[in-house]
C-alpha cells in the first residue's frame, strides 16, 4: 500500500525507515531553513507549556533539566578522570 502523500510533506513520526535517508535529504539545512525550524520548535514548546492558563512546573524543569545535563556533559572528560578509583 502506497501513501499518497509525498516524502518531504510528512512528518517525521509519519516516515517509514526506508523513506528515512530521503526524508532527511529533503530537509532544508541552510541558516535560514535552520533557524525557522528552531523558531518553530521554540514557539511549539513555548505554547504547550509555558504559556497556558493554568501552568506547573513540567515546562521549566525541561528547561533546567537539560541546562543541567549541558553543562554536565560539557566537562566531563576532565570529570571523568576525578572518578573514586579502588588502588590494589
Amino acid at each position: 500500500m502506497t501513501s499518497s502523500v509525498p516524502v518531504k510533506e510528512k512528518k517525521l513520526m509519519e516516515v517509514k525507515l526506508g523513506e528515512l535517508p530521503g526524508w532527511i535529504l529533503m530537509r532544508d539545512f541552510t541558516p535560514k531553513g535552520i533557524a525557522g525550524t528552531s523558531q518553530r520548535v521554540y514557539y511549539r514548546y513555548y505554547n504547550k507549556y509555558i504559556n497556558v492558563k493554568k501552568g506547573g512546573f513540567a515546562g521549566i524543569s525541561m528547561v533546567l533539566a537539560a541546562y543541567v545535563l549541558f553543562n554536565y556533559c560539557r566537562p566531563y572528560k576532565e570529570l571523568k578522570h576525578e572518578r573514586l578509583r579502588k588502588y590494589h
